[in-house]
């Protein structure tokens, strides 16, 4: 269940500046409170916790458009302005994520946008695949 939460407008201003490719507050928040916990003493580091979950590294990424080609997949993103994307990790989990792509352009580029968003650290976290479609059905 998400949760709705107030902040400042100058709060929201150094989140947005923290943001890279199509990050969302949400998504900002998650990557800070990431960090803290990976320093913070007497808390497993996010590699120990992916581990004791019997995720492993990666060591191919798989990336399944639900559209005729990547280019057709853009484009009815940039008319959605909303996309669905299953993460497959390498512990037999998957989960999906809703990819609001609000600041996406024609001058954007899908692969980038996944590679410095979703995609991030993918081998580490142990994401070997990830399919997107614009119609959330295609992928559940």
């Amino acid at each position: 269940m998400s949760q709705v939460i107030r902040i400042s407008d100058e709060l929201y201003k150094r989140l947005e500046a923290l943001a890279s490719g199509f990050d969302t507050p949400s998504n900002v928040i998650e990557t800070i409170l990431d960090a803290h916990e990976d320093i913070t003493p007497n808390l497993k580091t996010r590699n120990n916790t992916s581990r004791s979950q019997g995720i492993q590294p990666a060591n191919n990424l798989d990336i399944v458009y639900f559209a005729d080609s990547e280019e057709e997949f853009k484009k009815q993103l940039l008319i959605n302005k909303k996309a669905y994307i299953k993460l497959s990790y390498t512990n037999d989990t998957s989960e999906i994520k809703e990819w609001n792509a609000s600041r996406f352009s024609t001058t954007s580029r899908v692969d980038g946008n996944l590679r410095s968003g979703y995609l991030r650290g993918w081998k580490e976290r142990g994401i070997y695949k990830a399919e997107l479609a614009v119609n959330r059905n295609e992928i559940a």
